[in-house]
């Protein structure tokens, strides 16, 4: 009973917006896409049309039943509309959208050769695309930047190599990227040899202070860390951790381990430093919310192998989780897991059944490793940041070191669109769900070929039994879900020769 006039006037806009997509639903035969997209990925076009046609219908159904239920509010309580405070949330089974959104920044440290700069988006829905830089930059370079364009479902970029970043400069080489919808961003730095992969974190999910990851350097390579700002007028201090105490000559000033150094930053400014000791710990905090990178130009662990690119987007301190599960490498890789404390805590983690306690200070790490057959359940009384570095097989030609920080149980999600890059011998996806809804998780909305799975294991974490999974995928386009809704981890990974990648699905806090 709708009684006021903005009470009647709110139930006829619900009713004819309900009357139109219900409508609208059942255009069903229409083309989904135009035919001039710029440089489109696409998969097997006639299965990839009618998977997303039936995405497509699922969505308008779910936004059919939405408004229905609006309406129904409506009519049952003349003043809902006035008196909603809930935040609007997007219809559709992915409520959380974890590392997606609408904008991002990307940028690319130094790495120990010419690298092709590439990104990847994916989509749900026809969005536009906006790639923006700073008024600043180099008008040539500038150029071969900003655009516009429609991604109807994915869309590879590669941006010029200059965007490399040069250590102890303020620069203007971030890119800015916006849609008019959610998306999910990974940038690819490759080269014969060499690799990195980062998922990147949308703009009103970063915030002011960070935790620098990285590895102790060998021969002449180096450890380093980036920031980009947003905003003009930000300031930055980075108070230094260094496992070796060894000098670092900034702007004709030293720095040692615990010294702090400020800076001023405008928006789209770069700044990345770098050291010949390992950074990890290293605490940066800003005035305005800012995007920091960390990683290694190149580098060699464990004494196997060559070096590869490690480079990860950092998540604030204040969106990191107290409770993991680390699955295991392929192709005979072991994995190094590093622990960060964000607060001083009593950590333990579990390995074959074996548990293991270690008090960790503030902004300190432990280290420990795990075998192609192992996974690793990892709990703390506080906040911690977990990264998983892949090492080199023991036995092929494959891999090489990997960065990936590791997603907590309270940051997985029930869908993902995400894109396994071309160019590798073997890629895989690890799930880490429920051992309950084990057999509700489906790839590209099919069940798993037992004969793509590599590894699987079941982990007790108290009184729940979770599945892991690896299993092997193709390059391209991925959706990972599950019909009943069962939330779950999700972490690509993939090795060629002398060459691996990692990155996660999602590494921030809901």
């Amino acid at each position: 009973n709708c009684e006021t006039t903005m009470d009647k006037l709110a139930c006829s806009m619900m009713f004819w917006t309900t009357f139109f997509m219900i409508l609208y639903s059942d255009i069903s035969s229409q083309p989904l896409y135009e035919n001039n997209r710029e440089d489109q990925v696409t998969t097997k076009q006639t299965e990839f049309y009618y998977q997303k046609l039936y995405e497509r219908e699922i969505r308008l159904e779910n936004q059919v039943n939405n408004f229905k239920k609006e309406l129904d509010i409506c009519r049952d309580s003349p003043s809902s509309i006035e008196t909603q405070t809930t935040p609007y949330s997007r219809p559709g089974r992915n409520m959380s959208t974890g590392s997606r959104g609408t904008r991002f920044i990307v940028l690319f440290m130094t790495q120990y050769g010419i690298t092709t700069q590439n990104v990847y988006i994916t989509s749900e829905n026809d969005v536009r695309l906006n790639i923006k830089t700073s008024p600043h930059l180099d008008a040539l370079l500038k150029s071969q930047i900003v655009r516009n364009a429609t991604i109807s479902s994915s869309q590879h970029i590669i941006l010029p190599h200059e965007l490399e970043l040069i250590s102890f400069q303020k620069e203007v080489k971030s890119v800015l990227i916006e849609t008019s919808d959610d998306v999910f961003v990974i940038s690819h730095g490759d080269l014969y040899g060499s690799a990195g992969i980062t998922t990147n974190i949308p703009l009103h999910k970063l915030s002011t202070k960070y935790v620098v990851i990285s590895t102790e350097p060998v021969f002449r390579f180096k450890s380093q860390f980036a920031l980009s700002t947003i905003e003009d007028n930000t300031t930055v201090t980075v108070t230094f951790k260094m496992k070796q105490n060894l000098s670092l000559t900034i702007e004709r000033n030293t720095y040692y381990n615990g010294d702090v150094l400020h800076l001023r930053l405008d928006g789209f400014e770069t700044y990345q430093i770098d050291h010949i000791t390992d950074l990890t710990g290293t605490f940066i905090e800003s005035s305005r919310p800012i995007a920091a990178f960390s990683g290694n130009d190149c580098n060699e662990l464990e004494n196997i192998g060559a070096c590869d690119h490690l480079i990860e987007q950092l998540p604030p301190t204040d969106r990191v989780d107290d409770t993991y599960i680390v699955p295991p490498n392929s192709d005979d890789r072991d994995t190094l897991i590093r622990i960060t404390a964000i607060e001083s805590a009593r950590i333990t983690y579990v390995i074959d059944n074996v548990t293991y306690t270690q008090s960790v200070n503030k902004f300190d790490s432990l280290d420990t490793k795990i075998s192609n057959k192992q996974t690793c359940f990892i709990k703390s009384e506080a906040p911690i940041l977990v990264t998983a570095f892949g090492l080199r097989s023991k036995i092929l030609n494959l891999g090489d070191p990997s960065m990936t920080i590791v997603p907590g149980l309270n940051q997985y999600l029930d869908y993902y669109k995400i894109f396994v890059p071309p160019g590798y011998a073997y890629n895989y996806v690890s799930i880490m769900i429920r051992s309950s809804s084990k057999d509700s998780f489906r790839i590209n909305n099919a069940i798993i070929n037992t004969g793509n799975v590599v590894f699987e294991e079941n982990i007790s974490t108290g009184n729940v039994t979770y599945n892991v999974r690896s299993i092997r995928v193709a390059q391209g386009e991925l959706t990972a879900s599950t019909v009943n809704g069962e939330r779950f981890g999700l972490m690509v990974a993939g090795v060629t020769a002398s060459e691996a990648y990692g990155f996660s699905g999602n590494s921030i806090l809901l």
